[in-house]
């Protein structure tokens, strides 16, 4: 929620609270999601390992569950989003999210802490129908509610054994939909009525503190005229407005001309701001809920930002998408105040696209990443093999666990006093778990034997004056549809990123 002071900015800030964000998925690590019905769906990872533990034969549920009747004894009341409801024993809070509850599985070293069965209250943004492929509506009664339906489908695109939505109307005409999703369950349609049976209307709720309808959201009003000694800016088809004091930062400026992000800094280093094409250009239908709205640039179908004051830091994220183009945001850290809020606005009134930005790459359109593996150092003599589930890497001898693997998975860490942390991990991930093969704008792609694709995205977070990071990931699409997910996390000098391309380059994948 931003200041008092940017209130000529934002507009009505009171209609925010911290809370309604709770339900918002954490854009910094942003998976790709799905949209059902203008709810977010959460459960697509999760619902792989719900396979394995099934394939398996694996009980997920525990004890104190019933199908039919009250909610046993053992049942848990909780509230979210204006709705209590009783959850089974064994429910906790699903924390990553902030807001619904989860059966966790059996915890052990193969699947941690991925989640069987998700049952999430969230607030419709606007009037979002169930999907087809549900079944006919259900009128129930819900204390405190105007009205209320439930549906489900049982088909074989749903997540889990069963998936199901309650909506629940309040009084005020607003709507919170509660999403279930049921797996491993002997009656699900049963279990189904069962938790819609315990919901209620919580009659202490603030209103206030939902998700606001879009039309309903804060404005952050732009300032369209730049003002004078301002400069414009390009990167890879974003042009943005900065104050002529503003100077890309040294880590920024060595970097190749298809480096994702472009970070600059003001003359005092007060004032840093990123510019980053995304790794993911997402799809034209997916929805994104937004703390503030504002005008997008010409040719933008989304525009939307969030503005964090923290003891006298101002933390700004804007994000803009051309039309059938490539996703852009751009992260700012200013003073907090009205100069900070009006630099802010400013940077977002002075967006634009060039040509470039209609270019989605193909595949084929990423540069290929192997002459930066032949230009990597020779990988020395003492470096010792590590393997995974049917794949091999090689690694320094001095990291921790050389050979030690995590039921198939490589995670593997430099020792702590050799400077900047670094880290390796490799995993594989089964067929049909949606969510992969995007194209990383800016990215680059190998051909490795044994794999169809290979790609690889890079980034650093150095934009605030912090200890340099540099992030790099590949994603390698097999024959059989899984993919292998290779990940390095190493310190911002040219060294560390020529070590990751040595480990990528000593990958073995079996073929046999």
């Amino acid at each position: 929620m931003a200041s008092e002071d940017a209130a000529g900015q934002v507009g009505p800030l009171e209609e925010t609270d911290g809370a309604a964000l709770e339900a918002r998925v954490t854009r910094r690590q942003r998976p790709r999601r799905g949209v059902l019905g203008g709810v977010v769906v959460l459960a697509v990872l999760a619902l792989a390992a719900v396979g394995a533990f099934v394939a398996g034969g694996r009980q997920l549920l525990p004890a104190g569950w019933g199908t039919s009747g009250d909610a046993p004894a053992g049942w848990t009341e909780v509230s979210e989003a204006g709705l209590t409801l009783a959850v089974p024993q064994g429910f906790e809070p699903y924390e990553e999210m902030g807001v619904g509850w989860v059966v966790e599985p059996e915890q052990d070293d193969e699947f941690g802490d991925y989640s069987a069965v998700i049952v999430q209250p969230w607030p419709l943004s606007d009037e979002s129908p169930f999907p087809e492929t549900y079944s006919q509506p259900v009128e129930t009664e819900v204390p405190g509610a105007a009205s209320a339906e439930y549906a489900w489908t049982t088909e074989e695109d749903a997540l889990g054994d069963l998936e199901g939505a309650l909506d629940v109307e309040l009084e005020s005409g607003r709507t919170i939909r509660l999403m279930i999703i049921l797996a491993d369950v002997p009656d699900p349609e049963g279990m189904l009525e069962q938790l819609v049976g315990t919901v209620q209307v919580d009659p202490s709720f603030d209103e206030s503190t939902l998700a606001m309808p879009e039309d309903e959201q804060p404005v952050l009003d732009v300032v369209e005229e730049l003002p004078s000694g301002w400069e414009t800016q390009e990167h890879q088809g974003l042009t943005f407005a900065v104050p002529e004091d503003w100077v890309e930062d040294d880590t920024s400026a060595a970097r190749d001309a298809r480096w994702p992000a472009v970070s600059m800094n003001d003359a005092a280093g007060e004032f840093r701001l990123k510019a980053t094409v995304l790794s993911s250009t997402f799809d034209s239908d997916e929805e994104h809920s937004y703390m503030y709205v504002f005008e997008p640039p010409p040719g933008a179908d989304r525009a939307g930002a969030e503005l964090t004051p923290d003891g006298g830091t101002l933390t700004a994220w804007l994000e803009v998408r051309k039309a059938g183009g490539r996703t852009y945001s751009i992260d700012m850290q200013v003073p907090e105040g009205e100069d900070g809020e009006r630099l802010v606005s400013t940077v977002a009134g002075s967006l634009e696209f060039t040509a470039e930005a209609d270019d989605v790459p193909s595949y084929a359109d990423l540069a290929d990443a192997q002459p930066l593996i032949d230009d990597a150092p020779e990988i020395p003599e003492d470096w010792v093999v590590v393997e995974g589930a049917g794949f091999s890497l090689r690694v320094p001898p001095g990291w921790a666990d050389p050979g030690a693997t995590q039921d198939g998975e490589i995670l593997l860490n430099a020792p702590s006093d050799a400077g900047p942390d670094e880290s390796v991990d490799a995993m594989l991930v089964e067929p049909g778990v949606t969510g992969f093969d995007e194209i990383p704008v800016g990215g680059y792609r190998l051909d490795i034997p044994g794999a169809d694709q290979a790609t690889i995205r890079m980034g650093d977070y150095t934009e605030y004056g912090e200890l340099g990071v540099f992030r790099a990931h590949a994603e390698i699409r097999l024959a059989d549809g899984s993919h292998l997910m290779v990940g390095y996390d190493g310190g911002s000098g040219p060294e560390f990123e020529e070590r990751f391309w040595q480990i990528l380059g000593s990958l073995e994948i079996a073929t046999g």
